[in-house]
């Protein structure tokens, strides 16, 4: 008696799919394949035109669109902070996705929303965490409000326009 599986196509067909759902995913191997996303950033985006009165206001405006905001001043959160000597910092995290062209985006957002802050700080402090580490990108409140003066802020050049940056991830 001769055995026949009547499986053998239906195991020939799910072969055959299974790879070129490999080949279309772009899982496949590629050795001169790039891990940068092949994405460009918004070109600008609007500057909200709601002001924020409070920290709280702003993290909720901030969280509408970023995971895992955290917005405080440095005078509230340091207890070795000295008002007469050290510039007031408002911290703003977010967890990243270890994604250039989103923490591009996400800066920009953060920014646009804190040149409308209705409270004081001298220095905007954006912190982007991921798995790896953090990055961090800080600009005077003068920057902030030369990037949004026009109604617009332009996202490629957001981080080039920081007065310092701690970024060991997107480099």
């Amino acid at each position: 008696m001769r055995f026949e599986s009547k499986s053998a196509p239906a195991l020939a067909v799910a072969g055959l799919l299974t790879a070129a759902l490999i080949a279309l995913s772009g899982c496949a191997s590629d050795s001169g394949s790039s891990s940068d996303p092949e994405t460009t950033p918004t070109a600008t985006l609007d500057v909200v035109e709601q002001g924020f009165d409070s920290l709280d206001e702003l993290s909720d405006y901030v969280a509408q669109s970023l995971d895992g905001v955290e917005v405080s001043l440095e005078s509230e959160t340091n207890p070795d902070f000295n008002q007469e000597t050290e510039p007031e910092r408002l911290h703003v995290h977010f967890a990243s996705t270890e994604d250039k062209v989103k923490d591009l985006e996400a800066t920009a957002f953060i920014v646009q929303a804190t040149s409308r802050a209705g409270f004081d700080y001298d220095i905007l402090v954006v912190t982007g965490v991921v798995s790896a580490g953090e990055w961090a990108y800080l600009y005077d409140r003068s920057t902030v409000e030369e990037l949004t003066a026009g109604g617009q802020i332009d996202v490629a050049d957001i981080w080039d326009s920081a007065e310092q940056s701690f970024d060991t991830i997107h480099r």
